[in-house]
C-alpha cells in the first residue's frame, strides 16, 4: 500500500534557517504519521495573511506545485485558526491541516491504555471545539485515514454541545484514572527510593536508556518498545533499578518532546508529565548528533517549566557521540547508549546526586523496639545485622530523613 503523498508548507517570519529546522521536524512527523513528505514549501512573510496565513500569491504557487507532483494532502507547520483553515480549504483542491492536528493524529494512533486514549480524545475534541468552522470539508475530503483516527469522524463532527458533553464525560473518567496514579506515586514516594525521571525529546534515546538499566542492572520490568520514530510512545512507564546494595531507585520515562507541542496536549497528559515533577533527580536526554541540538535543548526546557520541573536537579547527556557531536557549544556528558562509551561516567553522576548525601551508619533497637525494628529494616538495605546482649544492631545505607526519624536508635560502638 502506497504512502499518501504530502506538501509540507512553512512560513518564515524570522531566520529561514529557523523554518527549515522546523520543517524537518515536521516530516518526522509526518512519517510517523505513515505517510510520506514529498514537496517542501517556505514562504518568508514578516506577518501572517489574516485571511489564508500565507499570501494570495504563494497559494496560487502551492495550488500549482502540488497539481504538478499529485499529492494527496498539505500540512503547515503551525497551528492555523478555524478561520484559516476553513478559508484555505475553500480554495485548496486537496485537503490540508495543521501541525497541531498532525500530532494529535500521531498520538491518537499511538495511545495503547485507556488513560491516553481518553486523554488524547479529550486534546481532539477540544481542538475542533475552536476549529469547527473549518473541519468540515477538511474531512469530506479526507474521507478517512490521517486526520481522522482518535474519536473518528462522527465525533468531530459533532455540535459544539454535543462536543462539551463528551468532554465532561471524559474528564470524568479521567479524574478517576489520574486518582489510581496518585496512589501509586504515593506509594513510591512513601518508600523514601529516589525517583529519576528521564525526559528529552522524543527519539533521541530516552527508552533506549531505560533498557540500558534494564539490561545492566538487576531491575523489576520487563525492557521498553523502542522504534526510530517520533512519539514511538506515549505511556509512562516506571522500573526500580538496583545499581548495588543500598542503592536502588525509581527510573521513570515519560512521552517526549518537540517543538511546538500542542499545548492541548500539555494539558491533556498533565498527569502523564506532572510524574517529572515529582523526581529527585532529572536525567536529560539530547540528539548530540543533532545540529539543532539547542533548539531541543530549549524545546524540553519549556514544557518542564510547564509542568513543574524547571528547578529539579538535571544531568544533561548527549547521546549518540558514535556519531559524532555537531554543536560544540553544548553543555553535557557525551554518551553512547549504542557502544557504552561514558555510561560509567553517567553511573557515577547518578550516584552523587542521589546517594551522595545518603551515610552509612549503625543502629541499635533494644529488643523491647521490635515494632521500630521491624519498619526500619522494612524501608532500609541492611548491610550488617547481628544480636547483642542490649539488643539488635544494624548497619545500613540510609537516607538524611531516616538517619532524622531513627536517630534515636544511633549506636556508637565503644
Amino acid at each position: 500500500m502506497n504512502k499518501p503523498r504530502v506538501l509540507a508548507l512553512g512560513l518564515a517570519l524570522e531566520e529561514k534557517e529557523k523554518a527549515e529546522e522546523s520543517l524537518e521536524e515536521l516530516k518526522g512527523l509526518v512519517e510517523a504519521a505513515g505517510a510520506e513528505v514529498v514537496v517542501e514549501m517556505i514562504q518568508q512573510r514578516n506577518e501572517i495573511d489574516g485571511r489564508t496565513y500565507f499570501g494570495k500569491g504563494k497559494v496560487q504557487e502551492i495550488i500549482a506545485v502540488a497539481d504538478e507532483t499529485d499529492i494527496d494532502f498539505a500540512v503547515v507547520d503551525d497551528e492555523l485558526s478555524g478561520s484559516h483553515l476553513h478559508n484555505l480549504a475553500e480554495i485548496l483542491p486537496f485537503p490540508i491541516m495543521d501541525r497541531t492536528s498532525l500530532i494529535l493524529d500521531i498520538f491518537a494512533q499511538r495511545s495503547r491504555s485507556r488513560l491516553s486514549k481518553d486523554q488524547v480524545e479529550i486534546a481532539q475534541l477540544r481542538y475542533n471545539r475552536t476549529h469547527l468552522v473549518g473541519v468540515g470539508k477538511f474531512l469530506s475530503q479526507q474521507g478517512g485515514g490521517i486526520g481522522t483516527r482518535g474519536p473518528g469522524e462522527t465525533k468531530l463532527e459533532m455540535d459544539r454541545r454535543k462536543i462539551d458533553d463528551r468532554i465532561s464525560e471524559l474528564s470524568r473518567r479521567i479524574k478517576e484514572q489520574k486518582d489510581v496514579l496518585k496512589t501509586q506515586r504515593k506509594r513510591r514516594i512513601a518508600s523514601d527510593i529516589p525517583r529519576v525521571a528521564l525526559v528529552g525529546y522524543t527519539n533521541a534515546g530516552k527508552s533506549s536508556l531505560m533498557n540500558w538499566f534494564i539490561e545492566h542492572y538487576e531491575a523489576e520490568g520487563s525492557q521498553v518498545k523502542v522504534e526510530d520514530m517520533l512519539f514511538a510512545s506515549l505511556e509512562t512507564f516506571v522500573r526500580k533499578i538496583k545499581l548495588e546494595e543500598g542503592m536502588e531507585f525509581f527510573l521513570i520515562d515519560t512521552v517526549g518532546f518537540v517543538r511546538k507541542l500542542p499545548h492541548l496536549l500539555i494539558d491533556a497528559f498533565h498527569s502523564t508529565l506532572e510524574e517529572v515533577s515529582y523526581a529527585d533527580l532529572l536525567l536529560h536526554v539530547l540528539d548530540g548528533s543533532k545540529e539543532d541540538a539547542k533548539e531541543q535543548e530549549e524545546a524540553t526546557t519549556r514544557v518542564l517549566a510547564e509542568v513543574g520541573g524547571g528547578d529539579l536537579p538535571r544531568i544533561d547527556l548527549l547521546n549518540k557521540m558514535d556519531l559524532g557531536l555537531a554543536n560544540s557549544e553544548m553543555h553535557g556528558l557525551p554518551i553512547s547508549i549504542k557502544t557504552g562509551e561514558n555510561m560509567d561516567k553517567m553511573i557515577d553522576l547518578l550516584k552523587k546526586e542521589l546517594f551522595g548525601h545518603w551515610v552509612m551508619e549503625s543502629f541499635l533497637f533494644p529488643y523491647r523496639d521490635g515494632a521500630s525494628l521491624s519498619s526500619f529494616l522494612e524501608e532500609t538495605h541492611v548491610l550488617e545485622q547481628e544480636h547483642l546482649e542490649e539488643g539488635t544492631r544494624v548497619l545500613a545505607r540510609v537516607s538524611p530523613r531516616q538517619r532524622k526519624e531513627y536517630g534515636e536508635f544511633l549506636y556508637e560502638a565503644h
